[in-house]
């Protein structure tokens, strides 16, 4: 009797999850994507065009060739440049805070875009950029407040930059034409020890105001660094956090592309929905646009956190498989170095005199991603 209980329980529960399929027209060219906004203060304006062939799909194709202006209400018209992979860019726009602003795009196709008119943000300094270290991962927090409360819908995006070292230092250079011994000193051992590595923000990071008395953010939560699943902060990480304001329409709409992107899932999750924007196309208002183009300054912290200002925990360096070799001079050395062994150094060992090595995984910092370019804030 128990197990047909279970069984008529189960299969109740598998009749009541079906499968949603949205009913959406997917246009044969793919939907217009356009990421970024307007920016009114000193940085550069950068705009990010491509095209998805689905509202579900991950691949996004470039938008090239495309012309786009950013367009005052007064008329005044502000021309972007491209760059590479969909980019285009204008180094600064001399923003009027009593104007409003728009995106005018016009594709290789002929189409023109148009977003709505939008009034200027303006961002209030970030109060704090603060960590907490755990036992098993950093977090990382941002405080923020306008006392005008003018601003009320914040959103936050963020650059890490972290320092490692190689696991080795080559101090030698094979070379078989050399005599008595194959190993000439390396001019500059230590170029390629020290690497720096950086990445950015990949979630939706929102917060509203509205419902508190003060227009106050408190430690808010930006991200978490485990010990163990990078070597982040092995050495020296810092995080730069970028904040902007959204109007209310903005922050709706990114809220709703939160829940659409991060949120699903489970059957308790929020059904999918169409997910458009404030972008329309000039000729044909039926067509879906994907993207929410805004006007705002954008103010930035950034901090830095050294491995001494962390508990005495294990930290990840990304080389915890590296084993140098130990190979004696009597040995046949082509053997080793001449088949990918970096030589390290020599080593007096109990046969006799012999040369460490390693492979370039272990003495070249960059094949982890990195550059051995310091960066200027560094």
């Amino acid at each position: 009797m128990k197990l047909k209980s279970w069984l008529l329980i189960f299969i109740v529960f598998l009749s009541c999850k079906d499968k949603y399929m949205p009913h959406i027209q997917y246009p044969p060219t793919g939907f217009l994507v356009a990421e970024g906004f307007i920016n009114a203060g000193d940085s550069p304006t950068t705009i990010l065009l491509t095209r998805a062939s689905r509202l579900d799909s991950i691949q996004l194709i470039p938008e090239t060739h495309a012309l786009l202006d950013v367009q005052a209400e007064n008329g005044a018209s502000y021309p972007l440049t491209e760059d590479s992979g969909g980019k285009y860019t204008i180094t600064h726009i001399a923003i009027d805070p009593g104007q409003r602003y728009r995106l005018h795009i016009k594709t290789s196709n002929g189409k023109e875009y148009l977003s709505d008119l939008a009034d200027v943000k303006i961002s209030p300094p970030i109060d704090t950029v603060a960590f907490v270290a755990g036992p098993e991962d950093v977090s990382i927090y941002v405080s923020t407040h306008d006392d005008q409360k003018k601003s009320q819908y914040y959103q936050w995006q963020f650059e890490e930059t972290w320092q490692y070292n190689a696991a080795y230092i080559s101090y030698y250079i094979y070379s078989p034409q050399t005599s008595p011994l194959p190993f000439i000193p390396r001019p500059n051992p230590g170029a390629y020890f020290n690497c720096w590595n950086m990445g950015l923000s990949s979630g939706i990071l929102i917060a509203s105001t509205i419902s508190l008395t003060s227009d106050l953010v408190y430690q808010f939560p930006v991200t978490k660094i485990s010990y163990t699943a990078s070597n982040r902060l092995n050495l020296r990480y810092s995080i730069l956090v970028k904040q902007t304001v959204l109007s209310k329409e903005a922050y709706e709409w990114t809220q709703q592309l939160k829940k659409n992107t991060e949120q699903l899932g489970t059957i308790f999750d929020a059904q999918p929905s169409e997910t458009g924007g404030n972008i329309h196309n000039i000729s044909d208002p039926s067509e879906r646009v994907i993207g929410f183009i805004g006007c705002s300054t954008q103010t930035e912290k950034r901090i830095f956190i050294t491995r001494d200002e962390l508990p005495a925990v294990q930290v990840t360096n990304g080389y915890e498989t590296c084993l140098a070799d130990t190979v004696l001079l009597t040995a046949n050395l082509y053997l080793y170095f001449g088949n990918g062994l970096f030589p390290l150094s020599y080593v007096k060992t109990m046969k006799g005199m012999a040369m460490a090595g390693a492979s370039i995984t272990c003495v070249d910092c960059r094949t982890q991603g990195g550059t051995i370019v310091k960066p200027a804030f560094w």
